[in-house]
């Protein structure tokens, strides 16, 4: 009987510490971004804490969720070249010219250094005769030294060189303004996820439905990027499929 006690105990103490491995190593790869690695390890928590089971499935789902729009998203964004406006270019080139281009040297005045004047003692001098007194010379007048004065060296112009435009590629929200009328379905594949896009041209209307599946298992729908039950999605699509039953094609 006390064996059966001692080693419920110890399995009992075994499963709080891999919920704690589990959990930090869920809530790191959170953290990171890696979903996928999160939501396993949070999905397989839940063997090591039943007591915990209703928090950690929430989690499951919410991420779940949050994994599905992420990659429904993903598959209507397409790559563009985005170029460098040339104006702002050509604005700091034409800045720089002025600069190079002036006829002045600029000068800068340094400051005299301060120094403290000593103080003269008095003497006082008994006033001798007139006839003994002597001619004084003439005191020189002082000598001002003027301030330092640093020119600076006359900058050398150069010829402007504008920069070529810088291209790159950035992704942006498709417009489907290529697609055809009608109905078109596409399906896109991911390592851990599969999606199937339905566009719907219908005049000027152009709808978007899409149908996201996890490796793992898991269902969503959507319509134009909106979370709507399975039955809706459905009912609308065989809507479509009667009005349009071929598929358009892109040119």
């Amino acid at each position: 009987r006390d064996q059966a006690k001692k080693a419920e105990f110890e399995a009992q103490i075994a499963a709080e510490k891999k919920y704690d491995e589990l959990m930090i190593k869920a809530d790191r790869a959170f953290i990171s971004k890696d979903y996928v690695e999160a939501r396993m390890s949070y999905n397989e928590a839940i063997e090591y804490n039943k007591e915990k089971e209703q928090w950690l499935v929430s989690k499951v789902n919410d991420l779940d969720i949050l994994m599905a729009k992420i990659i429904m998203r993903e598959v209507d964004s397409i790559l563009v070249i985005e170029q460098k406006s040339v104006d702002q270019l050509k604005n700091i080139v034409r800045l720089e010219s002025e600069i190079a281009s002036r006829d002045e040297p600029m000068v800068m005045v340094m400051p005299k250094p301060i120094v403290e004047e000593e103080e003269v003692p008095v003497i006082l001098v008994e006033k001798a005769p007139e006839n003994e007194v002597e001619q004084m010379p003439e005191l020189e007048e002082p000598i001002v030294e003027e301030p330092n004065r640093i020119v600076a060296p006359e900058p050398t112009s150069k010829p402007a060189v504008i920069a070529a435009p810088v291209n790159k590629e950035v992704k942006v929200k498709e417009d489907f303004s290529r697609y055809p009328q009608g109905r078109s379905d596409e399906t896109f594949t991911f390592p851990d996820h599969s999606v199937r896009r339905i566009i719907i041209k219908d005049g000027i209307d152009t709808i978007v439905y899409k149908y996201v599946t996890h490796r793992w298992g898991g269902k969503f729908y959507f319509k134009d990027d909106v979370s709507i039950s399975e039955r809706i999605w459905k009912g609308e699509i065989l809507g479509f499929e009667k009005k349009y039953p071929t598929v358009s094609k892109l040119d």
